[in-house]
């Protein structure tokens, strides 16, 4: 919001989930004042993350002539039929949106007059700022990254391909981000992960909230813990999605038996996206599940600043101290009937 209130050209916006609380009305008082100083405003919000505020969000930005739009709506939201990426006769957007209800923005990027950009795990929201609880255990934990110099110029191209309804080709797509801009370019932003952690040499520290791995990276990691590589995950024991820790501890015994450390936080409500691989770090929106990378847009930046990697790499030790590590013995005397549960969750893991 200090940024926005020192912008003096322009200012994007993409977010999946904003909510009017209070947090989310004083962001939208910001971008509104933003606007109001004659600032050129584009706001992408995603239609199901921000649906409840979305037509009170999206009147209040066009009443001031900022350029708002949603992407894809819940197909029974007619009114917001207006505001959508998409332009086409009522009954044509309906059918797109009912084909496109399971693909959603998940992305989250802020570019100030091409200078600054912040990307990262948090949604404008009271939980998500930590001003909702009465203690620290009520605090989320969430990462953000705020970027200058020349990313932010590639960056901004990036969100023009998705308000534009187009993406890069390879040749045009950025080494230091990985960005799905489509869900046609899914499987190439999935191959660009799989080649960034099949890099690693000494270590692959993973924070993550909703780990429901793909075959193929779990198959990497798998690789790349018997190959020497220190493979470690810290995963919430408890979640917003009550039912997400069950999955994931479906992957224990796996993991577990090919040598990769596992550490259930029980600090806070852990919403981070980060990866360390070796003397880099990959932070962004992406959750490694399937609804990450197989269904949404998402967008991830790959930091080689070795001040950043040292922040983070501490701040991932500190986590580890709030955290219990899982170890095969312990695990497998886990109650049978949690574990049941788990595995039921299964059936929906390409979906979730």
């Amino acid at each position: 919001m200090a940024d926005i209130n020192r912008a003096d050209r322009e200012i994007i916006f993409e977010v999946y989930l904003f909510e009017l609380d209070q947090v989310g009305r004083d962001f939208l008082q910001t971008l509104q004042a933003a606007v109001k100083r004659g600032l050129r405003m584009r706001v992408l919000i995603d239609g199901v993350g921000s649906c409840r505020g979305a037509n009170a969000i999206a009147d209040s930005l066009a009443s001031v002539n900022c350029d708002v739009r949603i992407f894809h709506p819940l197909p029974w939201d007619f009114a917001l039929y207006r505001h959508a990426l998409e332009s086409d006769s009522w009954y044509a957007q309906l059918l797109h949106f009912l084909a496109a209800i399971n693909h959603r923005d998940h992305r989250k990027l802020c570019v100030v007059d091409s200078e600054i950009a912040w990307l990262g795990s948090y949604n404008i929201t009271a939980d998500h700022a930590n001003v909702k609880g009465d203690s620290l255990n009520d605090y989320w934990h969430d990462t953000g990254l705020r970027l200058t110099g020349s990313m932010v110029r590639e960056l901004e191209q990036n969100f023009e391909q998705v308000w534009q309804r187009k993406h890069g080709s390879r040749r045009q797509r950025s080494r230091r981000f990985l960005a799905r801009d489509s869900v046609s370019t899914r499987s190439q932003r999935n191959l660009q992960l799989l080649q960034v952690l099949d890099a690693a040499k000494q270590r692959i520290w993973i924070t993550n909230a909703y780990f429901n791995p793909s075959n193929r990276l779990l198959k990497i990691l798998k690789q790349k813990a018997a190959s020497g590589v220190e493979v470690q995950v810290i995963v919430p024991s408890r979640s917003d999605i009550v039912f997400f820790p069950m999955l994931s501890r479906t992957y224990y015994t796996d993991l577990l038996g090919a040598n990769i450390h596992i550490f259930e936080y029980r600090h806070r409500v852990l919403h981070s996206k980060t990866v360390l691989i070796d003397d880099c770090l990959l932070v962004g929106s992406t959750n490694l599940n399937y609804r990450s990378l197989f269904h949404d847009l998402e967008l991830d930046a790959l930091v080689t600043d070795q001040k950043i990697v040292t922040q983070m790499q501490n701040r991932y030790l500190e986590d580890k101290k709030f955290s219990v590590e899982i170890t095969l013995p312990g695990w497998q005397q886990h109650p049978w009937l949690s574990r049941s549960l788990g595995w039921f969750s299964r059936f929906l893991r390409n979906w979730l």
